[in-house]
């Protein structure tokens, strides 16, 4: 009877250890040898997002630091032991997120971030969008900030990786989606950019459905003149219009079974008319024809906005939206890169045996090979999202040595105009969170030196170093008592103003 006076802990304040929502830095394979090593990952809870102001120590990744997800650590006799060191560091202000400097140990081969520099400071929005890691030629990690521990539960990662390869928590959390909404009777709205494989999505509900023992259609309505949606989707008898003949129609065809309208938004004011019949009652009217009824699961897509603004039907949209899943461009869940990369070998892209990844274990030039291009391709923009990567893996496939440089995600605009469309605000920020280092902000930003250079020189409030006057040099130097300090406030960077401090004879 005592217990029930007892107040039982609130959620949000039990053990949030392994609880999915509780914010994460994952670290996942993106490229090993051991091909079966790609994907596995581990969670380094550096710091409590609820607790800034309280940071561990330094941490260190290495050939046997940390255990991934197998059991297993990275494990490659040409990783160092301590190959890479993470050392937290407190927000600027106290409102601020804490940021993570990513060092390679002075002895170990490694390139991080996405210029490849042995040093890198990453702010919060360089963890959100991830770094890359390379260890000495083989492996290819990435580090990225998670808002939410969301981990594939191993029945669906065999369920669905051979339609939906991935390892990304964006994957996970979809292949969960769909397994959720693919055995009821809810028609389907899918959203996302074009290429992100929306048409896979379909398949993979269409699978995992009780009618996947029936027929799929798909249907890309953008491709189909206005005048012949009509006789597509719902049939037409012969001579119902001028050249017209029998067909059965999208409908028809996929009777008890489901339909796929891809870019649904392209379709005609008049066809969605007719749409909405078919979703609300089963019925379809054939061109020239009778009604006809069908019994179809319909799963719609599309890339564009669906308002009533861009000449789209409020009633179809909800009718079509029992269940909206929307899917996340590429560069949003790097993670994903190499296992679809690795799917679409040898199925839809051909593969030269000289580079077969396959003999990465046993060729060291192999692995060199593509993990230069697993480590390139975390930083890409991949506005084509799947269908880019699949173009890009073909020439890597192909055996070229020297695949074309990859462009950054910040842009693949000329660096000027890249420099041009980044806010004074923001510079300052990312100059800031580097220590005013202009290689690393440089990196951050996705710019050349000299056109950071020019953005520096023209800013209000940043400087160079060799902009500082000796007498600016030296009263810094008298009120910090140390390099870093005075670099702190000239707001330079340490390694542009120890040459000057040597010069004046105060260092």
């Amino acid at each position: 009877m005592a217990n029930e006076f007892l107040t039982e802990p609130a959620l949000r304040t039990t053990d949030k250890a392994g609880r999915e929502g509780f914010p994460v830095l994952r670290l996942t394979i993106a490229f090993h040898p051991d091909l079966d090593r790609i994907g596995q990952w581990t969670d380094l809870c550096l710091w409590d997002p609820e607790r800034p102001d309280r940071l561990p120590g330094e941490y260190a990744l290495g050939r046997y630091s940390p255990e991934f997800a197998d059991g297993k650590p990275i494990a490659d006799a040409h990783v160092s032991r301590l190959a890479v060191l993470l050392r937290p560091r407190k927000p600027k202000q106290p409102a601020g997120k804490p940021s993570l400097r990513l060092e390679a140990d002075s002895t170990a081969d490694v390139r991080i971030g996405p210029n490849g520099h042995s040093a890198f400071i990453a702010d919060h929005d360089a963890l959100v969008r991830g770094i890359p890691i390379r260890l000495a030629h083989s492996v290819v990690l990435v580090m990225r900030w998670l808002p939410d521990n969301v981990v594939a539960q191993p029945s669906l990662r065999e369920q669905f990786a051979a339609l939906l390869p991935g390892a990304s928590a964006e994957t996970a959390r979809l292949w969960r989606d769909i397994a959720l909404v693919a055995p009821t009777a809810l028609p389907i709205l899918l959203l996302g950019h074009s290429g992100v494989g929306k048409e896979w999505v379909a398949k993979a509900i269409h699978a995992s459905s009780e009618r996947a023992q029936q027929p799929m259609v798909s249907l890309n309505l953008a491709a189909i003149p206005s005048d012949l949606a009509a006789a597509e989707l719902f049939g037409s008898t012969a001579g119902a219009y001028t050249g017209a003949v029998e067909r059965l129609g999208a409908f028809r065809e996929a009777h008890g079974g489901t339909l796929f309208l891809d870019e649904i938004a392209d379709a005609p004011v008049a066809v969605q008319v007719q749409l909405l019949r078919a979703l609300e009652q089963g019925e379809v009217q054939v061109l020239g024809g009778l009604v006809k009824r069908v019994d179809v699961r319909i799963i719609a897509a599309t890339d564009q906005p669906t308002g009533t603004e861009q000449g789209f039907r409020a009633a179809l949209r909800h009718r079509l939206s029992g269940f909206s899943l929307s899917i996340s461009a590429l560069r949003n869940r790097p993670e994903d890169i190499a296992p679809q990369a690795l799917a679409m070998l040898g199925s839809q892209v051909p593969l030269s045996d000289r580079v077969d990844p396959r003999r990465s274990g046993e060729c060291p030039e192999v692995a060199a090979h593509w993990a230069r291009f697993f480590f390139d391709a975390v930083s890409r923009d991949w506005t084509g999202n799947s269908r880019e990567l699949r173009h890009a893996i073909t020439m890597v496939a192909l055996g070229h040595n020297a695949p074309a440089p990859l462009a950054q995600r910040t842009s693949s605009s000329p660096a000027d105009a890249v420099s041009t469309a980044i806010s004074d605000e923001h510079l300052e920020r990312v100059h800031r969170a580097q220590e005013y280092e202009v290689s690393a902000t440089a990196a951050v930003l996705g710019l050349s030196r000299p056109a950071l250079y020019r953005r520096l020189q023209a800013h209000p409030r940043c400087v160079l170093a060799e902009d500082l006057s000796d007498a600016e040099v030296r009263d810094a130097m008298v009120e910090a008592g140390s390099l870093k300090k005075a670099a702190s406030i000239l707001r330079v960077s340490q390694h542009a103003l120890r040459p000057r401090l040597r010069r004046l004879g105060l260092a």
